[in-house]
């Protein structure tokens, strides 16, 4: 039963710590240890551990804190909560390039996680390279430009590099 508490503690614990501080990561394998077992009638014999798989949380990496920095992190973070109305909202009904929030949800059904990386800010356009996970574990890479107006993203120039 202790191993349990701590395996929970742990388990919490680190999914605090994700929830706070964004990691660079890919899915990592954890084993977890088999539950005890107590008898008195038989020999308890322990099973044989799981496999579980957790995802780490996207990383986002600002160089400098500013507000058009931040508001391509919020973007890129709504889309990674799965939040498109919030992203639409943070100009993504600018970027979509037409065919409404319906076409541009259905955008990234095969996309697992974004990780954005921000390599600069100038004025109102913030440079990034953003690194796209496939639900088929591939990676998509691009790097580009967003403009920043009035806390929106007002426009994008995006080049897939790989």
């Amino acid at each position: 039963m202790k191993a349990a508490r701590i395996l929970v503690a742990t388990l919490v614990s680190v999914s605090v710590a994700a929830c706070g501080t964004p990691v660079v990561g890919v899915p990592v394998p954890v084993a977890a240890p088999p539950a005890p077992t107590t008898s008195t009638a038989v020999i308890a014999v322990p099973a044989a551990p799981q496999t579980v798989y957790v995802q780490q949380p996207p990383a986002y990496v600002a160089p400098a804190d500013t507000a058009e920095a931040r508001t391509v992190i919020a973007y890129y973070d709504a889309i990674n909560r799965r939040d498109f109305v919030t992203a639409w909202s943070l100009g993504g009904s600018r970027i979509a390039g037409g065919g409404g929030f319906a076409k541009y949800a259905d955008g990234f059904a095969t996309t697992a996680w974004d990780t954005v990386t921000v390599t600069g800010v100038r004025g109102s356009t913030v440079s990034v390279v953003l690194s796209a996970v496939q639900t088929d574990g591939s990676t998509r890479t691009f790097s580009g430009t967003y403009t920043v107006s009035g806390g929106v993203l007002a426009g994008s120039h995006m080049t897939r590099t790989k």
